[in-house]
């Protein structure tokens, strides 16, 4: 029934071409042949996707948002951070060192490792600040697809994030007699931004290989208001060298990912090299222009999927490295510190303070998961996670701290910046089965045990239930997470700004959510869905110490509503909005959290050739904590406005964005007592793009 349908849907479009024909004679006859057979490859593809993806993320027992890379290309979107600033109840934040992460839901947005996000079944997250931010500029012509779980848990084995997931799917990913297209691109814009890669497929008989590579740099600087030391934090003397002027937030990025896939074995490997401005200073003092950081992250990773009798077993095996790296004026000129040796006594410090920091962590895991769905109804996963987390280099060189002598000393061994020893075992163990009761009504149930050398063990069910009537689907999930404490909230040391802690625990959150979805085609739906969040032993180091603690209890609830609509055979508006609220276990309410977010985007197609697109997005007032004295931070309306153009003949296409054409003031929060001001994002700004496809 399914190919008589799609063989009626190609003859009307058949028909239709071949009527524009003599309407329009820059079709020609070999142009509608070559669109007909990108129509059935695309037919193919979605058919391959919907069995991989398990039909539809509307039936998935999770809260999911997804996004396909094309349809991001046409919005004029630049890269994965653009993307998922585009989710309902995600909204985005940075620190000190433009150090950026999405926050979900208001989840404690002063800490890293809320979410994870997962490349091509890799997870990125670097070990020093459980971050991903050197991915997040990942450009969107590498990524093929967007799934976004909001909410405990991931749909990928043995892992189960905290506040939500992010999965990124490249172009590496095959389906069977299907072969990816070759492609590269070249991007200009704004703060003499450039860039430009390319998509590489090889195939021979049963051996294929994907290659992907980018480079982008731009030279960015955006105003700061006055640093740290105008607040009194380091002394009333040393309030007289506070200084404002243009934050660095300059960058130098590239990456190479292959892909290798024989037979039933695959190996995954990706360099990334990622070389920042030192933005607000790694201990909140405004730096100097060509002050940096470094932030490198590789992997190469090494995966089996075999049937053995009744039972699909996936083995993985993989190491990754991580790199932090700084190289920067840490203090001004005529700064005094206490001298080391007896805090009775400063030291002055006539030509400033600097320093390089550098440290590397190297993750060693092996996964095997198997998959049993002979049991009538029933699909179950199990299997196992192991993996060690050691720090194998520590850099630590300053100016003499007692200054006296020149240049730069190495406190390596005497003085580091952080624990040198530090390492940390985690084993995790998983369970799934989704069991489909009948064909309208399925329950998914799990645990996830996860026990490592700094936690005592953690059991985390999750139980969810989706139940269809004709196109209208509810789902209830209920799920338990933990987030275990970074490596810098545990293990940094000798650095006043940031007191780590080793005795933390981990975060701990138990999810309550319901959703209703209304389908009103393949493409088109509505979706409303409510949450209460349990959020207990929450770490911040807001407190005069400047030490990582678990600090509070939050409760915090919600809701979301997503409205998506074809209109027409290529237009599409999109819109969705959120609300969150809630308060701590002091009575306080949400800090640095937007009550409300809205964001749309509409696609209209103008001609066959040009499409012209509209993204807007409001992002509510933000409250301060009680002793804040600051105003609370202004919510803001931005507009992008852009074109496409596309070139079926020649198969290239051209895009032109304009974005935050109102030039509006986009800010996010900094932290209590360090700058006066909040830190401010890109004004106005444009970028041109050029894709082609071979």
């Amino acid at each position: 029934m399914v190919i008589k349908k799609l063989f009626l849907l190609l003859i009307l479009i058949s028909s239709f071409l071949y009527a524009q024909y003599d309407k329009n004679e820059s079709i020609k006859k070999k142009d509608i042949e070559e669109i007909i057979i990108d129509i059935v490859n695309d037919l193919k593809e979605l058919t391959e996707i919907a069995t991989v993806t398990k039909k539809n993320e509307a039936y998935q027992p999770y809260i999911v948002s997804t996004f396909s890379g094309k349809e991001l290309e046409k919005l004029g979107i630049k890269n994965l951070k653009e993307a998922l600033e585009l989710i309902p109840g995600v909204d985005m934040t940075t620190d000190n060192i433009d150090n950026k992460t999405p926050v979900f839901r208001g989840s404690n947005p002063f800490a890293y490792g809320q979410s994870k996000l997962i490349v091509d079944g890799v997870v990125v997250n670097n070990v020093m600040f459980d971050s991903y931010n050197e991915f997040l500029y990942m450009p969107i012509e590498i990524i093929k697809r967007i799934e976004v779980v909001r909410g405990p848990g991931s749909k990928t084995d043995g892992i189960n994030a905290y506040a939500g997931s992010i999965k990124v799917i490249t172009y590496a990913e095959q389906f069977k007699g299907m072969k990816t297209q070759d492609k590269m691109f070249l991007n200009i814009g704004s703060y003499e931004y450039r860039g430009g890669g390319f998509l590489k497929n090889y195939k021979n008989g049963a051996l294929n290989i994907f290659t992907d590579f980018y480079y982008q740099q731009d030279d960015k600087f955006l105003p700061a208001g006055k640093d740290m030391l105008s607040t009194g934090t380091y002394g009333n003397y040393n309030s007289q060298f506070s200084q404002s002027g243009d934050a660095p937030l300059w960058t130098k990025n590239y990456s190479l990912g292959v892909t290798l896939n024989y037979k039933d074995f695959t190996l995954k490997a990706r360099k990334l090299f990622y070389k920042h401005g030192s933005a607000y200073g790694i201990n909140y003092m405004l730096p100097e222009s060509d002050n940096h950081t470094k932030f490198l992250n590789d992997y190469i990773e090494l995966g089996l999927d075999r049937y053995v009798n009744e039972l699909k077993v996936a083995a993985k095996v993989g190491v990754k490295i991580d790199e932090f790296y700084s190289d920067a004026r840490l203090a001004p000129p005529g700064i005094v510190f206490p001298n080391p040796l007896d805090n009775n006594n400063l030291v002055q410090y006539t030509n400033g303070f600097y320093g390089i920091h550098n440290t590397k962590q190297r993750t060693m895991y092996h996964s095997l998961f198997f998959d049993y769905s002979k049991i009538d109804n029933h699909k179950i996963k199990f299997g196992y996670l192991l993996s060690r987390e050691e720090t194998y280099k520590v850099t630590t060189k300053t100016t003499d701290r007692f200054g006296i002598l020149p240049g730069l000393i190495d406190y390596s061994d005497t003085y580091p910046f952080f624990d040198k020893d530090a390492k940390r075992d985690t084993l995790i163990l998983s369970f799934q089965d989704d069991f489909d009761i009948n064909e309208n009504v399925t329950i998914s149930y799990g645990v996830n045990i996860e026990d490592n050398t700094h936690i005592d063990p953690q059991v985390n069910p999750r139980v969810a239930s989706v139940f269809r009537i004709k196109e209208n689907i509810y789902k209830l999930i209920y799920s338990r997470s933990i987030r275990n404490p970074s490596w810098q909230e545990l293990y940094t040391i000798n650095n006043s700004s940031r007191v780590g802690n080793p005795n933390l625990k981990p975060e701990i959150v138990n999810a309550f959510e319901a959703a209703y979805i209304r389908k009103f085609s393949v493409d088109s739906y509505m979706q409303f869905n409510i949450f209460y969040l349990k959020n207990r032993d929450q770490i911040n180091k807001i407190n005069s110490q400047n030490r990582y603690e678990n600090a509070q209890n939050t409760d915090i609830y919600g809701f979301e509503f997503e409205y998506k609509r074809m209109l027409g055979q290529k237009s599409k508006f999109c819109g969705n909005y959120s609300y969150v609220d809630g308060e701590d276990d002091k009575g306080e309410q949400l800090a640095n959290v937007a009550k409300h977010m809205i964001k749309t985007f509409l696609v209209y197609e103008l001609t066959p050739q040009i499409d012209v697109n509209i993204i807007g997005k409001y992002v509510g007032d933000k409250r301060r904590f009680s002793f804040d004295s600051r105003d609370s931070l202004k919510g803001y309306v931005t507009l992008d406005l852009g074109f496409n153009y596309e070139n079926l003949k020649y198969n290239y296409s051209v895009n032109l964005i304009v974005k935050n054409i109102f030039d509006a003031d986009v800010r996010y929060p900094s932290e209590p007592d360090t700058y006066t001001e909040d830190y401010r994002q890109e004004g106005r700004n444009m970028m041109i793009s050029f894709r082609k496809e071979f």
